[in-house]
């Protein structure tokens, strides 16, 4: 029981630490705080806002404002790491399944470049969406 009690006092003590590296991450990637296609304009559906925050509650999100209610959401991430100085990783948990999702940074700006659901699911590759070939939008970061 005792070895239990040490094994759970060291896992809480290391989740804030996590997410605090979490968000150090996605600051030193340029990434902490607010994205949009346009930034001086609101969000809608041509221009989505993502919104890559540390809740109150101490979990990094990523929020999706789009004007609709079936794509706006906010959504937890975890194990988000730095692949290259280019490439961003993380899991993201909230909607139907959960995602990998890798971000590329070209010119300053913010792509997905893969995201694949738990189930093995591919959905972006390369930058395009798997389904239609189509390339993804590029972020600008706004700022916080």
């Amino acid at each position: 029981m005792r070895s239990f009690s040490l094994a759970l006092l060291v896992l809480l003590g290391t989740a804030p630490a996590a997410v605090a590296a979490d968000a150090d991450v996605l600051r030193r990637f340029g990434m902490l705080g607010r994205l949009a296609v346009d930034c001086a304009a609101p969000y809608s559906q041509s221009n989505p806002h993502q919104i890559y925050a540390v809740s109150p509650k101490g979990n990094v999100t990523r929020t999706l404002k789009m004007d609709s209610p079936k794509r706006d959401a906010t959504l937890s991430l975890r194990n988000i790491r730095m692949l290259t100085p280019d490439l961003l990783q993380f899991e993201e948990t909230g909607r139907a399944s959960a995602l990998t999702i890798t971000i590329v940074k070209i010119d300053g700006k913010f792509r997905n470049w893969d995201s694949t659901q738990a189930n093995g699911t591919i959905l972006i590759a390369d930058g395009k969406f798997y389904d239609s070939g189509k390339p993804t939008v590029a972020f600008t970061f706004c700022g916080n």
